[in-house]
C-alpha cells in the first residue's frame, strides 16, 4: 500500500492534461487527414455502387415483370379456382374423409385445367368497324371510277358535226 500512496503523491495532473491535449490534437489531425483521404474514395465508390445497382435493375426488370405477370394472370386465378372447387366439393354430403378426398381431387383438377379463354367483349364493335372501313374503301373506289369516266354534256353542240359539214363544202368546191 505504501507504493500506491507514493505513486499518487508523485503524479502531476498538469502533465496528464498536457499529454491528453497533445494526444487529442494528434488524433484530430489524423482524423482530418483520414477524412481527406476517404472522401473522394467514398464518392467514387458511391458512383460505382449506383451504376451497378442501375445495371442490376435493368437486368432484373424483365424477369420481375414476367414473374409478376405470371403470378397475377396465372397463379392467382388458378388458386382461386382451386379454392372454389374445393369448397364446393367439401360442401357435398358424405363423411369427412370422402369430402376431403373430393375436395382434393376437385382442387387438383381446377389447378391443372387450362384457364378459360377470355371472350372479346368488343367483337361487335370490331366487326362494325371493319364493315365501315370496307364500305369507305368501296365508296372511294366508286368515286374514283366515276370520275375517270368521260362526261357528256347533252346541251353541248357536236363540234365534229360542224367540221364534217365544212369538209363536205370544201370537197364540193
Amino acid at each position: 500500500m505504501a507504493l500506491c500512496k507514493t505513486i499518487e503523491k508523485n503524479t502531476d495532473t498538469s502533465q496528464f492534461r498536457a499529454e491528453a491535449s497533445a494526444l487529442a490534437a494528434n488524433l484530430a489531425e489524423q482524423a482530418e487527414r483520414a477524412a481527406e483521404w476517404v472522401g473522394p474514395r467514398v464518392t467514387k465508390a458511391a458512383g460505382g455502387v449506383a451504376r451497378a445497382a442501375k445495371g442490376a435493375q435493368e437486368r432484373l426488370e424483365p424477369a420481375y415483370e414476367e414473374a409478376r405477370t405470371r403470378i397475377v394472370e396465372d397463379y392467382i386465378p388458378r388458386a382461386q379456382r382451386a379454392a372454389a372447387a374445393a369448397q364446393a366439393a367439401a360442401q357435398t354430403p358424405g363423411t369427412v374423409g370422402e369430402r376431403a378426398q373430393r375436395a382434393a381431387v376437385a382442387a387438383r383438377e381446377a389447378v391443372l385445367a387450362p384457364p378459360p379463354t377470355p371472350r372479346n367483349p368488343h367483337r361487335v364493335l370490331k366487326t362494325f368497324g371493319w364493315i365501315v372501313l370496307a364500305g369507305g374503301a368501296a365508296a372511294a373506289a366508286y368515286i374514283i371510277w366515276r370520275r375517270s369516266q368521260p362526261v357528256e354534256d347533252p346541251w353541248a353542240e357536236e363540234y365534229w358535226a360542224d367540221s364534217a359539214e365544212d369538209d363536205e363544202d370544201v370537197d364540193e368546191a
